[in-house]
């Protein structure tokens, strides 16, 4: 079964909704992550993602430049974007502890580490080459699919995505040089 016909069952029968949840959870996850860099928070921001995708799932139409997918990402977009203006700040990556009591400490020192050198990095590229890396890597998107999502030519996203990379390489690049 594609994907059309699966929405088209998903919208007269909800248990199909479900087969469109296991394609997406992940990836909406994932770029809802590296938005936010908390765990649970994630999990409620993703969850209403999917009430949202499910309550408005009948007024969804194919349409040459509009995909499920980029549909999707664009309603987890505006739901973190709520999430942000509610809360009037962004998260400190510092104040966030993994509390799972699975890593030992010295893991947990390495993912802090790693989380605050890729926020670093991020923090300084532009916010819209932020949301293509995040939606490449996070949510695993394909250029094209970003593309669609943000109302751009597969060259501008592709050009912004690599202007991006390019910052990135040399931001990591400079900091590693430093640590030395």
């Amino acid at each position: 079964m594609d994907e059309r016909e699966l929405v088209e069952k998903a919208k007269k029968d909800k248990k199909y909704f479900e087969k469109l949840y296991e394609i997406y959870f992940e990836k909406i996850y994932s770029y809802i992550y590296y938005k936010i860099f908390n765990h649970p928070i994630t999990e409620d921001l993703t969850s209403e993602t999917f009430m949202k995708v499910l309550k408005s799932l009948d007024r969804f139409e194919y349409k040459e430049s509009n995909s499920l997918s980029a549909w999707i990402f664009k309603i987890a977009q505006n739901v973190v974007n709520d999430y942000y203006r509610a809360k009037k700040d962004y998260i400190d990556i510092e104040k966030i502890t993994n509390h799972s009591g699975l890593k030992t400490p010295e893991e947990e020192l390495f993912d802090k580490v790693e989380k605050d050198i890729l926020k670093k990095a991020l923090s300084k590229l532009t916010k819209e080459q932020q949301e293509v890396v995040i939606l490449r890597y996070g949510a695993n998107m394909k250029l094209n699919e970003i593309a669609k999502m943000k109302n751009k030519s597969d060259v501008a996203i592709r050009a912004l995505f690599f202007r991006a990379i390019h910052s990135l390489k040399e931001m990591l690049l400079k900091e590693v040089r430093e640590s030395e």
